[in-house]
Formats: structure tokens, C-alpha cells, sequence
């Protein structure tokens, strides 16, 4: 666990200080250093496959094209909602028709599951995906006791737009780092981020 006895990574606009922004149904751009880093050294060539747990959006596609042309939206992010049957949905996902993914967003799915969800989950996604592939997390770690599930779509490699689609949901314990280490094995956790409107990032690589 050498990522955690180093200082958190941080984005250099708005990571750990600051009050946290306030809930609103307009959408927020925030900074997203790790999905800077979660595409740094990828090649713009079309080679790469990604998958995304979210609903497809155009900026999100125009982005991930300059990095792949088998892209999947898989739109699970608000169904089945909080504490419906996740399996059915993940099994449903195919693997791209040539190949494995290697690039995976899973936004903040951990924060709409149930404990027991969470390996039905990360062992899909290693099936789904090939020795090398990286995995994005985001968590919600603001100890409150309902949050509402998020629709996110990329700007650019730095910057995430996020807006509120649903209402508010009863919310679970944050999941500290040393259980997200474990949670996400067979994938490594080598980049952490705290933001500083109470977000915790996690970059993954499968092993």
C-alpha cells in the first residue's frame, strides 16, 4: 500500500481546501485529476477499448474518440437504482467484439451499491478486462446521510461536468482507502486524489 503512506495527489485548483460546494440541480464543473491521470500515456490512435458504467453523452464520446473507436456506454449508473439487482445488468455487458476493455469508468457506482454488490461488481469488470487495464473510481466521502445519484460527462482530460439526475438516496459508510485497496483487487490502486468538494479518486491498474 505504498500510494497510501504518500501525501494525497492533489488537484492543483481546488483539492482540500475550501468549504464543500452545496448540492445543486444545475450542473457543476469540477476539476478530475484522476482522469488526467487515468488517460496520461494512452495513445490518440483508436487502438484503446473503453467502457464507461454511465449514460453516453456527447462530450464524453467526442473525448474517449480520441483514444478509441470501440466505446460502450453501459447506462447502469442509475439502474437498476440503489439496492436493486446489480448482476443482471453487469452480465449483460459484453465484451467489446474484438478483444478486452482497457480503459474502464466506473464514476461513483461504489457509492450506489450495497457492501455484497461490490465484488459481484469488480469481479465483472475483470472479466471484462485485460492485464494492464486501468480502472476509474470516484467516491463520495462527505459522511452525509443521503446523496443523489450524479450524471457526469468529461470536458477535457482535467475537468468533469456533473449534474444531479435522481433524487436523494440513503447513503452508506465513505469507504476509506485501505477498503477501497481491498475492494478493488485484482486491481492495484496506483493514483488517489482528494477534491475538495468532499471526492476521493482513485486510478487502478489490473494486474
Amino acid at each position: 500500500m505504498d500510494w497510501l503512506r504518500r501525501p494525497w495527489r492533489a488537484s492543483p485548483e481546488k483539492a482540500d481546501t475550501g468549504p464543500p460546494e452545496e448540492d445543486s440541480p444545475d450542473p457543476m464543473e469540477r476539476a478530475a485529476p484522476g482522469i488526467a491521470a487515468l488517460f496520461d500515456g494512452l495513445r490518440e490512435d483508436g487502438t484503446h477499448a473503453i467502457l464507461d458504467l454511465g449514460a453516453g453523452g456527447e462530450g464524453s464520446f467526442h473525448f474517449y474518440s480520441r483514444f478509441a473507436r470501440r466505446i460502450r456506454f453501459a447506462g447502469i449508473l442509475q439502474s437498476p437504482p440503489r439496492g436493486g439487482k446489480l448482476a443482471p445488468a453487469l452480465e449483460a455487458l459484453p465484451p467489446p467484439p474484438a478483444g478486452l476493455y482497457d480503459v474502464v469508468l466506473a464514476w461513483n457506482i461504489l457509492d450506489r451499491l450495497t457492501p455484497a454488490e461490490h465484488s459481484v461488481l469488480i469481479h465483472r469488470l475483470a472479466r471484462l478486462t485485460s492485464p494492464g487495464a486501468r480502472l476509474y473510481v470516484v467516491v463520495d466521502i462527505s459522511h452525509k446521510n443521503r446523496i443523489h445519484p450524479v450524471h457526469y460527462s468529461l470536458l477535457d482530460q482535467h475537468r468533469v461536468s456533473q449534474r444531479i439526475d435522481g433524487p436523494l438516496e440513503g447513503a452508506y459508510q465513505p469507504l476509506l482507502p485501505a477498503a477501497i485497496e481491498a475492494l478493488l483487487h485484482p486491481f492495484r490502486v496506483e493514483h488517489a486524489f482528494t477534491l475538495r468538494n468532499v471526492l476521493r479518486e482513485y486510478v487502478s491498474v489490473r494486474s
